[in-house]
């Protein structure tokens, strides 16, 4: 009897096991938000080869009553805006909450700003289960060029499980991997769809570090970019203005 019944303690300490929760937590692969109070710049540039074409990403973060939140404002090599973004960091992952996309006006010479609509806002998993997982960002928005059609970005990530170490100013930073399946399409009726695949590192510490997409059956359009350096807003406003020759 008394073999039965530790036998059967036993027994139900495993099930208890195997049915909690084995999701691992990978937050702090993010983008490290505390510390990006004041405000930095990511620099990405050509994983390979001898050629450069800088990317840039100024993130910020600010704590309000309803939470934790980071805007990330994307430049060009031209230190043109692109594109803005709100998130919402929180326990069980990031989500976007605003999104604004940027075409230039040939005639005026400017950035017109557009409002996309997030149909489904997650970007970033607090926690995962090894090598599973499909996490879905979706937005849609009426080019400024064309205000009649409607463009829709549909990204699957995918979570890979760990990576390789991402070498920083000679340090080694873990990582993890997520596959990306993007597509890109127009409602307007005769306009095919665009598919992409790609994959992202994200390291303990530091967030983004590299990226890389390719689109068409044939990979017409590929880039691959790696973190570069991390600097202060002054230091790109220093550049842009050595790119155009202010003082």
């Amino acid at each position: 009897m008394r073999f039965l019944i530790g036998f059967g303690v036993i027994f139900f300490l495993i099930a208890c096991a195997c049915t909690g929760d084995s999701k691992r937590n990978i937050s702090d692969y993010y983008f490290p938000a505390e510390e990006l109070r004041s405000g930095k710049v990511y620099e990405y540039d050509l994983a390979k080869g001898d050629s450069s074409s800088p990317e840039y990403w100024y993130y910020r973060a600010s704590r309000r009553d309803s939470g934790l939140f980071l805007s990330g404002t994307y430049y060009d090599s031209r230190f043109q805006i692109g594109q803005i973004r709100r998130e919402k960091i929180a326990d069980d992952g990031v989500t976007v909450r605003d999104y604004f996309l940027y075409e230039s006006d040939w005639e005026t010479g400017k950035q017109v700003q557009m409002n996309a609509v997030i149909e489904s806002p997650d970007i970033f998993p607090s926690r995962v289960r090894d090598s599973s997982g499909v996490f879905l960002f979706r937005l849609r928005y009426h080019p400024a060029v064309d205000s009649g059609s409607t463009i829709y970005i549909n990204r699957e990530r995918i979570f890979l499980g760990d990576g390789p170490a991402f070498r920083y100013q000679g340090e080694d930073y873990p990582c993890v991997r997520f596959g990306l399946r993007e597509l890109i399409g127009n409602k307007k009726e005769g306009i095919p769809e665009l598919e992409g695949r790609g994959e992202e590192w994200y390291a303990e510490g530091l967030g983004l570090v590299y990226y890389r997409k390719s689109f068409g059956k044939s990979n017409q359009v590929a880039f691959e970019y790696r973190l570069k350096d991390i600097f202060p807003m002054s230091e790109l406003e220093k550049r842009a203005a050595a790119f155009y020759g202010e003082e």
